[in-house]
Protein backbone atom coordinates (compact mmCIF):
# COMPACT_ATOMS: atom_id res chain seq x y z
CA UNK A 1 0.00 0.00 0.00
CA UNK A 2 1.04 3.48 -0.89
CA UNK A 3 2.44 5.72 2.17
CA UNK A 4 2.28 9.60 2.18
CA UNK A 5 4.01 12.20 4.15
CA UNK A 6 1.93 14.48 5.87
CA UNK A 7 4.04 17.70 7.12
CA UNK A 8 2.81 18.56 10.72
CA UNK A 9 5.47 21.36 10.60
CA UNK A 10 3.83 24.34 12.31
CA UNK A 11 2.97 27.64 9.90
CA UNK A 12 2.69 30.80 11.19
CA UNK A 13 -0.80 32.09 10.44
CA UNK A 14 -1.82 36.79 10.89
CA UNK A 15 -4.39 37.39 12.85
CA UNK A 16 -6.44 39.90 14.18
CA UNK A 17 -8.73 40.38 17.06
CA UNK A 18 -9.81 42.69 20.00
CA UNK A 19 -7.92 42.64 23.30
CA UNK A 20 -8.17 44.85 26.68
CA UNK A 21 -5.54 46.82 27.45
CA UNK A 22 -5.55 50.19 30.41
CA UNK A 23 -9.17 49.13 30.31
CA UNK A 24 -9.77 49.71 26.28
CA UNK A 25 -10.30 47.81 24.18
CA UNK A 26 -7.37 47.44 21.56
CA UNK A 27 -7.05 45.78 17.78
CA UNK A 28 -4.07 43.77 17.57
CA UNK A 29 -2.61 42.74 14.64
CA UNK A 30 0.42 39.81 14.28
CA UNK A 31 1.22 36.92 13.54
CA UNK A 32 0.93 33.41 15.54
CA UNK A 33 1.74 29.77 14.97
CA UNK A 34 -0.42 27.47 13.72
CA UNK A 35 -0.25 23.94 15.66
CA UNK A 36 -1.49 22.13 12.73
CA UNK A 37 -0.98 18.83 14.01
CA UNK A 38 -3.39 19.45 16.68
CA UNK A 39 -5.87 20.49 14.49
CA UNK A 40 -5.97 17.71 12.86
CA UNK A 41 -6.10 15.58 15.75
CA UNK A 42 -9.32 17.22 17.30
CA UNK A 43 -10.24 17.69 13.60
CA UNK A 44 -10.69 13.86 13.64
CA UNK A 45 -12.35 14.03 16.95
CA UNK A 46 -15.34 16.28 15.90
CA UNK A 47 -18.77 14.54 16.35
CA UNK A 48 -21.15 13.72 13.15
CA UNK A 49 -17.85 14.08 10.79
CA UNK A 50 -18.44 9.58 10.40
CA UNK A 51 -21.05 7.96 8.40
CA UNK A 52 -20.41 4.65 10.97
CA UNK A 53 -18.80 3.41 14.20
CA UNK A 54 -16.29 1.70 11.91
CA UNK A 55 -15.10 4.92 10.31
CA UNK A 56 -15.37 7.00 13.72
CA UNK A 57 -13.68 4.28 15.14
CA UNK A 58 -10.82 4.67 12.65
CA UNK A 59 -10.82 8.30 12.69
CA UNK A 60 -10.32 8.43 16.18
CA UNK A 61 -7.28 6.04 16.49
CA UNK A 62 -5.82 8.21 13.55
CA UNK A 63 -6.48 11.09 15.81
CA UNK A 64 -4.67 9.46 18.77
CA UNK A 65 -1.04 8.63 16.36
CA UNK A 66 -0.82 11.88 15.48
CA UNK A 67 -0.97 13.47 18.79
CA UNK A 68 1.29 10.78 19.51
CA UNK A 69 3.37 11.65 16.93
CA UNK A 70 6.46 13.53 17.71
CA UNK A 71 8.00 14.36 14.41
CA UNK A 72 7.52 17.10 11.62
CA UNK A 73 5.89 14.44 9.52
CA UNK A 74 3.78 12.00 9.75
CA UNK A 75 3.04 8.71 7.63
CA UNK A 76 -0.04 7.98 6.05
CA UNK A 77 -1.31 4.85 4.10
CA UNK A 78 -4.10 5.42 1.31
CA UNK A 79 -7.38 4.69 3.31
CA UNK A 80 -5.78 6.85 6.66
CA UNK A 81 -5.14 9.66 3.73
CA UNK A 82 -8.99 8.94 2.08
CA UNK A 83 -10.45 9.41 5.74
CA UNK A 84 -8.45 12.39 6.48
CA UNK A 85 -9.69 13.92 3.28
CA UNK A 86 -13.35 12.87 3.95
CA UNK A 87 -13.69 14.39 7.24
CA UNK A 88 -12.08 17.32 6.51
CA UNK A 89 -14.53 17.70 3.20
CA UNK A 90 -17.19 17.54 5.55
CA UNK A 91 -16.24 20.29 7.51
CA UNK A 92 -14.51 22.67 4.54
CA UNK A 93 -18.53 21.73 3.07
CA UNK A 94 -20.45 22.66 6.14
CA UNK A 95 -22.17 26.22 7.04
CA UNK A 96 -20.28 28.73 8.82
CA UNK A 97 -21.86 30.13 12.05
CA UNK A 98 -19.60 31.10 14.80
CA UNK A 99 -22.65 31.32 16.92
CA UNK A 100 -23.35 28.16 17.34
CA UNK A 101 -19.78 26.91 17.61
CA UNK A 102 -19.73 25.77 14.41
CA UNK A 103 -16.89 26.87 11.99
CA UNK A 104 -16.30 26.11 8.56
CA UNK A 105 -12.33 24.92 7.85
CA UNK A 106 -11.36 27.54 5.23
CA UNK A 107 -9.47 31.32 4.99
CA UNK A 108 -6.35 32.22 5.64
CA UNK A 109 -5.80 30.60 8.59
CA UNK A 110 -6.50 26.87 7.17
CA UNK A 111 -5.64 26.94 3.65
CA UNK A 112 -2.19 25.92 4.49
CA UNK A 113 -3.20 22.66 5.98
CA UNK A 114 -6.02 22.40 3.06
CA UNK A 115 -3.04 23.01 1.08
CA UNK A 116 -0.64 20.02 2.65
CA UNK A 117 -3.38 17.28 3.03
CA UNK A 118 -4.80 17.61 -0.11
CA UNK A 119 -1.95 18.33 -2.14
CA UNK A 120 -0.99 14.33 -0.89
CA UNK A 121 -0.75 11.90 -3.55
CA UNK A 122 -1.38 14.38 -6.38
Amino acid sequence: MKTYDLDLSEYEVDFERWEIEDEKRVLKKGKEPFPIKEEIAEMLRIPGIYKDGVESFDGLMLSKEIRACDEDTFKLNEDELKLLKAAMDKLIGRDHNPASGQIALGGPRYEELILRVFGLGR
